[in-house]
C-alpha cells in the first residue's frame, strides 16, 4: 500500500463534496448576501436621513 491509494479517495470525496453539496447552494447564499446588505443600507440611509433633520432642526450640524 502507498500514499497514492490513501489520497486519491480522500481528493476524489473532496471533489464530490464540492460538485454536490457546495456549488448547488452558493447561488441562493450569495443572493441572500447581496439582498441582505441592499436592506440593511437602505435602513442605516433612513436612519441617517432622519438623525441629519434631526441634528439641523437642532442647530448641531456643521
Amino acid at each position: 500500500m502507498n500514499t497514492q491509494e490513501i489520497i486519491t479517495p480522500i481528493g476524489k470525496a473532496l471533489e464530490w463534496s464540492f460538485n454536490s453539496v457546495l456549488m448547488p447552494i452558493a447561488d441562493p447564499l450569495n443572493l441572500g448576501i447581496v439582498v441582505l446588505s441592499l436592506v440593511g443600507m437602505v435602513y442605516w440611509l433612513s436612519l441617517q436621513k432622519k438623525y441629519t433633520k434631526q441634528a439641523e432642526e437642532d442647530g448641531t450640524i456643521v
